[in-house]
């Protein structure tokens, strides 16, 4: 085994696990193409030759799915956060990852009991009247209880396993050199990014652990929705909230999950699309995972929205820039649709650009003629997006995570109302709530911006055309041009002129010297010769220097 390995790792133990679990779902032969190889374990007896020759007989997909589930809770994310780059991933590995999901036992009630005595005080426990418990939901990093406060409020709890951070930092922490490995050892891994892939686990990770971080966004978004009628955001109790304990309302009714009985689901579609553009357009703050499962219609008929462990924030010009290009596409402009979609690019190469644009405008012919019923916007946008990458005009892990929830919301309209289409029902929300029109404090900023530096332009124009004119009179006027090549040639002219010069000037001294040391005779003459010997000797000098530099230089011949 390489030293480097041993170096790189503290649990060598993990990473050998890491490596021989996908060996045994069929990528022995990749891994050996790495110098993680060595740390393949040879396997014969048979049970694991039949676990083998199971495993190798499902798809790519489903076996790197499988390994993922069994690898435990750092791979499952990785897998959910794969599922999300539709933009990059083939499409049955984004179907097969998007089925996966924890499968994890729950925690026993002691195990419970001393999370709870580590992260509070005798006080705070004494204030809790009732815990239950049997978790209502179980995952991979924690679990909810439901609990009766002595105050009388019913509350829940989500409560963090333990060690679950330790365990999910040193599995980063092997992921990420493995990322480093494959990206060398696998050039065309490197189109995937996985390097990229894993920091955006790392900080999904990292602040889904962090449970206060989720109690921040869970209030926020509760006082984003406080006067509306029919939205309700769970309140969040600091008091009984720790990094690795949340506490908030508990929110009681049915999951938007199944068929509803004697409900008016046409209009429960809207409501949480409706709320969905609420927070992306009016407060630049969307739910980034808005699945039916996080819908509940409440007793009094209010609809709530519950889980805001990832929340995704998007900038002012971007959500602009977006609501524009939905209304061009709604009315069939194609070509400014195509434009817009490439301000979302991270891309410069104006060159490039247009060859996207050719391509975005022909999915857009092909899509702008269909049926409203087969108009899949949060699709159609996830298709353009992969064009974008395979061009080197990649998307921001956000626009790529708001086109995902588009996907969803789609979805979830159209299984309460058959004939939902977002992007007629999100054109009809943009002109309601006017976002086709510049805002007062935008246009107040961005206005004086472009004053200030019309003003400092326009008062320094006519110094600078005053300066201009007089060069020109004069005939002082110089246009300067800089340029790596054109700076290469000068200095190797320059080179070449000093060597022509000193090949002139050793020819000279010989020949000065050739006349100085002619046969004649007398004292002057004699003196003469001597300068002449010594004329010979320092053209010798300087010739046998002009010879070594040209030498050097590369160019002798």
């Amino acid at each position: 085994m390489p030293s480097s390995i041993l170096q790189k790792f503290r649990n060598i133990g993990r990473l050998t696990h890491i490596v021989n679990i996908l060996a045994r779902y069929g990528f022995k032969r990749e891994i050996q193409r790495t110098e993680l190889g060595d740390l393949i374990q040879n396997q014969t007896n048979d049970s694991t030759l039949h676990d083998q020759h199971m495993n190798t007989s499902h798809s790519i997909a489903k076996r790197l799915a499988m390994a993922f589930e069994e690898l435990g809770p750092t791979f499952v994310k990785l897998a959910q956060i794969l599922a999300a780059r539709e933009d990059l991933l083939p499409k049955n590995f984004v179907e097969e990852f998007k089925r996966l999901h924890d499968r994890v036992k729950p925690l026993p009630k002691e195990v419970v009991e001393k999370c709870l005595l580590d992260e509070f005080s005798e006080d705070i426990l004494a204030e809790i009247e009732d815990f239950d418990y049997v978790p209502i939901g179980s995952a991979s990093i924690g679990q909810v209880h439901r609990a009766l406060l002595k105050d009388g409020r019913h509350v829940v709890f989500k409560i963090q396993r333990p060690d679950i951070n330790i365990i999910i930092s040193n599995d980063l922490a092997i992921l990420m050199t493995i990322a480093s490995i494959l990206e060398t050892a696998m050039p065309e891994l490197r189109l995937l990014r996985p390097t990229v892939i894993i920091e955006e686990l790392r900080r999904s990770l990292l602040n889904e652990l962090d449970y206060l971080r989720e109690a921040s966004n869970t209030e926020r978004m509760r006082a984003f929705f406080k006067d509306h009628k029919n939205i309700e955001i769970p309140q969040i109790f600091y008091k009984y909230c720790t990094s690795k304990i949340l506490c908030m309302s508990e929110i009681k009714g049915t999951k938007l999950t199944g068929k509803l009985e004697n409900k008016n689901t046409k209009s429960l579609a809207r409501l949480g699309v409706e709320a969905f553009l609420d927070m992306t357009f009016k407060f630049g703050v969307f739910h980034g995972d808005l699945h039916p499962g996080n819908f509940i219609l409440m007793d009094d008929g209010k609809l709530a929205i519950i889980d805001f462990g990832l929340t995704v924030r998007l900038k002012r010009d971007i959500r602009n820039t977006m609501a524009f290009m939905f209304y061009s596409l709604s009315k069939q402009d194609i070509e400014t649709c195509a434009r817009l979609f490439i301000d979302l690019t991270e891309n410069d190469d104006l060159t490039s650009n247009d060859q996207l644009e050719s391509e975005i405008t022909e999915i857009l012919d092909n899509i702008i003629t269909l049926p409203a019923q087969e108009m899949h916007l949060g699709k159609v946008l996830m298709r353009i997006a992969k064009v974008s990458a395979r061009k080197g005009a990649p998307l921001e892990r956000e626009l790529i995570l708001f086109f995902r929830a588009l996907i969803a919301l789609e979805n979830f309209g159209r299984s309460m109302d058959a004939k939902f289409q977002i992007l007629e029902f999100s054109t009809e929300y943009a002109e309601k709530n006017a976002l086709f029109h510049f805002d007062k404090k935008w246009f107040e900023r961005n206005i004086s911006l472009a004053m200030h530096d019309s003003g400092a332009f326009i008062k320094d124009l006519p110094i600078t055309l005053r300066i201009l004119a007089k060069k020109l009179q004069t005939g002082s006027l110089a246009f300067q041009f800089k340029s790596e090549d054109i700076i290469f040639l000068t200095r190797e002219i320059d080179r070449a002129s000093n060597r022509l010069s000193l090949a002139i000037l050793i020819g000279s001294i010989v020949l000065g010297s050739s006349i100085a040391t002619y046969g004649k005779q007398g004292r002057l003459y004699d003196s003469l010769a001597t300068f002449g010997l010594i004329g010979f000797g320092i053209a010798s000098v300087l010739g046998l220097w002009l010879i070594l530099g040209i030498i050097r230089s590369g160019r002798f011949k």
